[in-house]
């Protein structure tokens, strides 16, 4: 299965295509847990700091394997095969699997088990992505010397790995929608199905992580534990060059400003993932999207928690098709601009439209006193502009953005081998501040619940959340703009012991 793209070399198409599909299924994998929310707090009997717990294990792990996924894809065996044809598809089996356990460690283990699935998890995703990066850096620069090729594609291709994730929470939200729907629900019950609606999720998408491994075989190497291997040639130590790459992202100007970025960017995305579909059931989106039909026809019962996670979810599917869409753009565009205007303003600019304008969106979430229950035709076209569900759109595409300025930097900075390696010390950042506010969520959902039940109506316990990240998007986006810069810089004295 080859879906080709004019626009760029075959060869880069086709590890980006690769990659973006396999960051969507990935994206889809994690964004799980945060769909079946409410169920999982409802059905389960979890308190809201132990579904905090659980959301936030998993960006622990994500932290821990991001930059040996990118020093892993960076390797070379000596016949010229390259470590992330392997990484990516393993790390995106075992996530499969992962995501299909979850379900067996939530019910019988309780929220410690789906804490350790869920860290599981990150540390096997957070091979991905580097993986990817190391990937696109790799064909990109090939394509440069050895296909005549002149152009830069660089915030191109590595725009459509990191649409993918965009396209894999639509995806998420979209099966939500329908596997969640009374129209499901009462389709199951009808056939025999007497069990609980919200697992059903996270099978669909575990699958889907196996399948795509087949379909896209043939960009992919599975000789893992062969002496030929990439991951098994003689190219030094990992902790050792691991360190090195580290070290030298932290001494540099632009390396630092990437890290600071990252900061921002996580905390305000992941936060926005884990938490976003529950707040739009609290403000009362559930009032808002889908009638609901009631009557004694019904086959009952019906779990109307997930009936309105279903309308949560089906609220948010149109700003993800939009973030990818912008995304995928964005990187064409940037590349353009480069051009123009040059690298270094291109990425500025991009970074601080990217990380401020959300934050003053958040602002405006946190203050937020509105009633979301009105029918559509009692609202006005200004009123759905304010609503909670197309700001947080909005703010989600707004922040698509940064595709041509923080996630492409380090393919500006850093040489190919390690290229992926510092994408990942920035994921870890992400990954870092995104558990921490992720916890924090959680924590002071949990108080708000003890003191007062007229916030949780309005959704007002997420106000002092939606401040703090609001602050480190922006802070960490305007530290970028004004300290990037462009010059390769990072992973010169370690590329000769990654590429022997």
């Amino acid at each position: 299965m080859k879906l080709p793209l004019p626009a760029l070399p075959p060869k880069i198409a086709s590890w980006a295509t690769a990659s973006s599909l396999a960051a969507s299924i990935s994206y889809a994998d994690r964004g799980t847990s945060a769909i079946a929310a409410s169920s999982l707090l409802d059905q389960l009997h979890w308190s809201e700091s132990q579904l905090g717990g659980v959301q936030g294990a998993f960006f622990a792990g994500y932290a821990i394997t991001q930059v040996f996924g990118g020093v892993l894809g960076g390797q070379k065996s000596n016949d010229g095969r390259e470590g992330y044809r392997i990484v990516l598809p393993v790390s995106l089996l075992l996530t499969g699997l992962t995501t299909l356990l979850f379900p067996l460690a939530a019910i019988h283990f309780g929220h410690v088990g789906a804490s350790i699935d869920r860290f599981i998890l990150g540390l096997f995703e957070g091979l991905l992505l580097p993986a990817a990066m190391a990937g696109v850096s790799d064909t990109v620069n090939e394509c440069i010397k050895s296909c005549g090729v002149e152009e830069d594609y660089k915030a191109t291709a590595s725009s459509m790995v990191i649409a993918g994730c965009y396209i894999g929470s639509g995806w998420a939200y979209l099966s939500a929608f329908a596997l969640f729907s009374e129209k499901c629900q009462i389709m199951l019950i009808e056939n025999g199905f007497s069990g609980e609606v919200w697992p059903l999720i996270f099978y669909l998408n575990g699958v889907l992580s196996f399948l795509l491994v087949y379909l896209y075989r043939h960009e992919f190497e599975f000789d893992l534990l062969s002496t030929k291997s990439p991951l098994s040639s003689q190219n030094g130590d990992l902790i050792r060059d691991t360190t090195s790459i580290a070290t030298q992202c932290i001494q540099s100007k632009s390396g630092r400003a990437i890290l600071a970025a990252q900061i921002g960017q996580g905390s305000l995305l992941y936060s926005i993932s884990s938490w976003g579909p529950l707040y739009l059931e609290r403000v009362g989106i559930e009032s808002s999207s889908i009638p609901v039909t009631d009557t004694a026809a019904n086959p009952s019962p019906i779990s109307q928690v997930a009936l309105t996670a279903s309308k949560a979810a089906y609220s948010l599917i149109p700003s993800q098709i939009t973030q990818a869409l912008v995304g995928v753009s964005i990187g064409a565009t940037a590349d353009q601009l480069s051009s123009a205007i040059g690298t270094q303003s291109t990425r500025r600019v991009l970074q601080i439209l990217s990380g401020v304008v959300p934050a003053f969106i958040l602002l405006y979430l946190a203050s937020y006193s509105g009633d979301c229950s009105a029918t559509t035709n009692e609202r006005s076209i200004v009123n759905s502009l304010t609503e909670p569900a197309f700001l947080f759109g909005s703010a989600q595409t707004i922040s698509a953005l940064s595709l041509g300025a923080v996630s492409v930097s380090h393919l500006d900075v850093a040489v190919p081998s390690a290229a992926g390696a510092v994408y990942a010390l920035g994921n870890v950042m992400a990954a870092i501040a995104g558990s921490a506010m992720v916890n924090l969520f959680g924590f002071l959902l949990e108080q708000d619940d003890k003191r007062n039940d007229v916030l949780i109506s309005k959704g007002q316990e997420f106000a002092i959340p939606f401040e703090v990240v609001a602050a480190l998007s922006a802070l960490g986006s305007i530290i970028y703009g004004f300290t990037v810069e462009t010059d390769s810089e990072i992973g010169i004295e370690t590329n000769k012991t990654l590429t022997t």
